[in-house]
């Protein structure tokens, strides 16, 4: 035996962390959760066991508190930014005399499940999360769409909006029937017209998010080249959007290839810059346009979410205007009068400056920074948990791997 060896103290391993050994199948469950949970509520609440809005603010709570003990260890780094958005956040909600937690609830999301991500325990775990999501929502889209009578003795949609607060009686349309109010496409089905009008919501109970959430499919299939299941993945992401008529999400498919092959290339600055560059271009152009009225195309919606920014007062521009607007339609807009342009600001660079022990998840960062971009400049969508919280674990999973040998 050598006695030098013999004289070194052995190596002593860190505390084990108990919950390490539980980590991918915890986080599998809760992303399912965070996908599912209004869909099953819908369920519960066209059998006969009412819901509030009370019951889904509390399922979104107890979903984000388990995730947040899953998400956070030791490092001090998370606690901080968490701590911090968050003073800020109650800090608004004070200036605004609001009781409205929303705006902290936006900031929880990304934290929580993005440091869930990073403590995942490798790529291929993310992998079976991603994929086991994008299996459920093509299934329970094509249930949707080929026993649509089943389907609605089942899930009345309109209902349960109704029944959560977040529709009005008077909103109800004839021509949708159960369906959300853009269940049915008014006018030509955009993709594969001979399907007719039904626009697919699956799990997500309306078909933005739907189509939306094709898109985050796509963007992880199109990252992750040694992935098992790849093509399956591609064909989901394929399917949620043809079944939801989601011709944005279609276009964002094709922004997102071209931000991961090319425009990974350009430097952190042109990234951070975006969002404000999008939104300045928005401004001017609500202020120049001299038309009051829209339609429901791509343009409309542009004139709309710029017509929206435009009217908000400056306190709604520094996120302490104490009146709730109705601002769905532009997430820009949303994003202001909730974090104010200086919390957008410290949250997007944050976003945009975040280390990655990963290298190559720069690559996924940039597709994701297209898909928020995009999406934010006609809906409010990316704050929501039922596609938010794939997303930024995505990002988290993508930025805490090792890097692979190619």
């Amino acid at each position: 035996m050598n006695p030098a060896a013999a004289r070194t103290p052995a190596f002593r391993s860190p505390v084990t962390d108990w919950r390490a050994p539980y980590q991918g199948t915890v986080a599998l469950v809760l992303l399912i959760g965070a996908l599912v949970f209004n869909f099953a509520l819908c369920f519960l609440n066209t059998a006969g066991f009412p819901v509030s809005g009370g019951t889904v603010m509390g399922a979104e709570v107890a979903i984000v508190a388990v995730a947040l003990g899953f998400a956070l260890d030791e490092r001090p780094g998370p606690w901080l930014i968490l701590a911090g958005l968050v003073t800020y956040g109650l800090l608004l909600l004070a200036l605004r005399g609001s009781t409205d937690v929303k705006g902290v609830r936006d900031f929880l999301i990304p934290i929580v499940f993005y440091n869930l991500g990073r403590r995942s325990p490798d790529l291929r775990s993310a992998d079976q999360a991603v994929l086991a999501s994008g299996v459920i929502v093509v299934l329970m889209g094509l249930f949707e769409y080929c026993l649509f009578d089943i389907y609605q003795q089942y899930f009345n949609i309109v209902r349960y909006y109704v029944a959560r607060g977040s529709m009005s009686p008077s909103e109800i349309n004839e021509l949708t029937g159960s369906l959300f109010t853009s269940g049915i496409r008014p006018d030509s089905r955009t993709i594969l017209p001979f399907l007719g009008p039904h626009r697919v919501s699956s799990v997500f109970l309306e078909p933005v998010s739907a189509g939306n959430f094709g898109a985050v499919l796509f963007s992880w299939a199109l990252y992750r080249r040694t992935m098992r299941g790849r093509a399956w993945l591609f064909l989901c992401a394929a399917l949620t959007i043809i079944l939801a008529d989601a011709r944005f999400g279609s276009y964002v498919c094709v922004a997102i290839a071209g931000a991961m092959l090319v425009g990974y290339r350009l430097p952190r600055l042109l990234w951070f810059a975006l969002p404000f560059t999008i939104l300045l271009a928005l401004t001017v152009y609500g202020f120049e346009s001299m038309q009051v009225t829209w339609q429901n195309d791509m343009a409309g919606r542009l004139l709309w979410a710029a017509l929206l920014i435009t009217s908000l007062p400056p306190e709604g521009v520094w996120g302490i205007l104490p009146d709730k607007l109705f601002l769905s339609d532009s997430g820009y807009a949303y994003a202001l009068t909730q974090i104010g342009v200086a919390g957008a600001l410290v949250a997007w660079g944050l976003f945009i400056l975040m280390p990655s022990r990963n290298p190559d998840g720069w690559r996924l960062r940039c597709a994701l920074a297209i898909y928020l971009c995009l999406l934010l400049v006609i809906s409010d969508s990316p704050f929501s948990i039922k596609t938010a919280a794939l997303v930024w674990f995505m990002l988290g999973a993508a930025d805490g791997s090792e890097p692979e040998e190619t």
